[in-house]
């Protein structure tokens, strides 16, 4: 995201609560650590992937107690289905390139493609609906066939066996999830 930010972008978003000078410096304290948020990103994908393994194992062994399922199967098809979330970030990056003036950081963060909240302007949603909007998107749809496919694939499962297995442990999580952070939105 920092990509597409200037020290005007900042002052645009922060205007109303920041002087120009302190718009400023805070935008070149953010550039001097955004190292930090990039250093973090495989070890997010890491502790991701492997929830969602540890998610979508045990809806294997309550659709189909084989004891011959491998966890570490199950993980390479959770981290292999993140293709789609890495395509998502690209698709997000040539557009803002080719589309955006990148005058508002919250137009910027808000912009996730394919996602229900393209329907929406920042400025016209309460701000609890922003994440459940940027999640339900058709990049999460091809994500959840992945990982049934790869489901299916992988651990030898019958098709529709592996689409229960992601129905009964990924989904409910997924809303337990945009749940949590709406929770959290509405503290703040």
């Amino acid at each position: 995201m920092l990509l597409f930010v200037n020290e005007e972008a900042f002052y645009n978003t922060y205007s109303e609560q920041l002087t120009y000078e302190r718009a400023l410096v805070l935008f070149t304290n953010v550039k001097q650590l955004q190292w930090i948020v990039y250093a973090l990103i495989p070890i997010s994908v890491l502790v991701k992937s492997s929830l969602i393994s540890i998610i979508v194992f045990t809806g294997v062994f309550l659709v189909d107690n084989n004891a011959s399922r491998s966890i570490g199967k199950v993980f390479g098809v959770v981290l292999a289905s993140e293709i789609v979330f890495i395509i998502a970030g690209l698709i997000k990056l040539v557009w803002l390139c080719l589309f955006s003036d990148g005058n508002d950081l919250n137009q910027i963060s808000f912009f996730f493609p394919l996602s229900l909240g393209n329907f929406f302007k920042y400025s016209e949603i309460d701000k609890i609906w922003i994440f459940p909007l940027q999640t339900l998107n058709l990049f999460q749809v091809g994500y959840i066939l992945l990982l049934s496919f790869g489901i299916h694939y992988k651990l030898g499962l019958v098709r529709q066996s592996a689409e229960k297995a992601i129905l009964i442990s990924y989904l409910p999580c997924l809303l337990l999830v945009i749940t949590l952070f709406m929770f959290i939105t509405v503290g703040h």
